[in-house]
């Protein structure tokens, strides 16, 4: 044990905190989102769910979904995390997926510019209401513990509403 302890320490002035710096080129502009919260005539239902190497399917119950506005910033964003704008994951693993640190931080309105929802025990969630012919980011969690470790990461998916339609998606790794 102690011998592990000791070539973690060793090595991690090799992998520094093990983040990735991203120097975003756009600017959030809250006027170009200020539609989020009106009502509209589109529905967006979804599942969120990850296999396990084991054969297990794990889902996104009870976490959080963000409905995300596309637009040039939130779309940089996306490529940053998910190296995609159209479907992406992000694993818990800092090997393989380090942490990135925006440079500016995203402000306030940008996380105040979205919708939310739960996911249900079985992974579904839906948002009602939702303005028609634009375009969005879907993002949550699906993460377990297996010991000490956790796993599982984030997924994306960007979708386009239709008028008086319902969109259906799933988001899967």
């Amino acid at each position: 044990m102690i011998k592990k302890f000791v070539i973690v320490i060793l090595l991690l002035p090799l992998f520094g905190c093990l983040t990735t710096n991203y120097d975003m080129t756009t600017i959030f502009n809250k006027d170009e989102v200020s539609w989020i919260n009106d009502k509209g005539s589109s529905t967006i239902t979804g599942q969120a769910f990850l296999n396990q190497k084991g054969g297990g399917v794990v889902t996104c119950a009870g976490r959080e979904v963000s409905l995300i506005p596309l637009t040039v910033y939130s779309t940089e964003r996306m490529n940053a995390i998910f190296k995609s704008s159209t479907k992406g994951y992000y694993g818990n693993d800092i090997y393989v997926y380090p942490e990135v640190v925006f440079n500016p931080s995203a402000p306030a309105e940008y996380f105040n510019s979205k919708r939310t929802a739960l996911c249900n025990a079985q992974g579904n969630f839906k948002f009602e209401d939702v303005p028609a012919n634009k375009e969005y980011f879907i993002l949550t969690n699906v993460t377990w513990e297996v010991g000490a470790a956790a796993q599982g990461g984030s997924l994306m998916i960007k979708v386009t509403t239709t008028e008086n339609e319902t969109t259906e998606t799933i988001l899967v790794n």
